[in-house]
C-alpha cells in the first residue's frame, strides 16, 4: 500500500479567510489558551486585519492542508533578533500530527526566511499539550512570569527561546524523535510569501 501525506502550505491571510479565522479565534478551546481570552468582535477583527496589512514586522499565515484551511501560524517582531510565534488549529477533523507540523514549520520559516538569531514563544502554564511539544523540540526555557488568574486558578506565562543555528544543526535529530509518518509529512511543507 502506498502511503500518502498531506500537502501543507502556509499562505498569507487574505480578506476571503478573515471571517473563518475570526470564527476559529473565538472558539472557547482556542480563546482559553490566549493571553486575552475574551471574545473578539467582528469590528475588532477587521481593525486587526487592517493593522496587519500595514505592518512589515508581522506575518500571519493560514495553514492549508491539502488545500483546506485548518489553522494559523503567525509571527511578530520580525524586525528583531528574536521574533515571536504563535499558532492554533481551528479545525478538529484533521490529519493526526498537524500540531507537530506547525512546530516544524515555525522553526523552518524562522531559520529560512528571517535574519533572526532565535525564535521566541510564550505558553500559558496550563496549556500542557503545547508545553509537551516545546520540550520534545528542545526549546530553551527562559524565566517565566506571573500570568494572573483563570477561573480562580493562578497561572504563569512560560517563556521559551530556540536558537535558530541549533535548529539548523539539530533538525534531523529532532525529526528522528517523531513518528515516521510525521517525518515524511515535513517534506511537504511550503510557504507562499506573497498575497494573491
Amino acid at each position: 500500500m502506498v502511503k500518502s501525506y498531506p500537502v501543507t502550505e502556509f499562505r498569507l491571510i487574505e480578506q476571503d479567510q478573515l471571517e473563518r479565522v475570526w470564527q476559529w479565534r473565538n472558539q472557547p478551546h482556542i480563546r482559553t489558551n490566549m493571553h486575552h481570552p475574551e471574545p473578539i468582535s467582528w469590528a475588532e477583527h477587521q481593525n486587526w486585519f487592517r493593522s496587519l496589512q500595514q505592518d512589515n514586522t508581522r506575518r500571519f499565515f493560514v495553514f492549508y492542508q491539502d488545500n483546506r484551511p485548518i489553522g494559523v501560524l503567525n509571527f511578530s517582531a520580525l524586525d528583531t533578533d528574536m521574533p515571536e510565534w504563535g499558532c492554533y488549529l481551528g479545525e478538529s477533523d484533521i490529519w493526526p500530527g498537524s500540531g507537530l507540523l506547525l512546530e516544524v514549520a515555525a522553526l523552518d520559516y524562522a531559520a529560512a526566511f528571517t535574519t533572526a538569531e532565535a525564535l521566541y514563544a510564550e505558553v500559558l502554564s496550563f496549556n500542557l499539550g503545547v508545553l509537551k511539544l516545546h520540550r520534545l523540540f528542545e526549546y530553551e526555557p527562559l524565566q517565566s512570569r506571573k500570568g494572573g488568574q483563570r477561573e480562580g486558578q493562578a497561572f504563569d506565562v512560560l517563556r521559551f527561546r530556540y536558537a535558530l543555528e541549533n535548529w539548523r544543526c539539530r533538525r534531523q535529530k529532532i525529526l528522528s524523535k517523531l513518528p515516521a509518518q510525521i517525518r515524511a509529512a515535513t517534506d511537504y511543507i511550503s510557504f507562499k510569501q506573497e498575497s494573491q
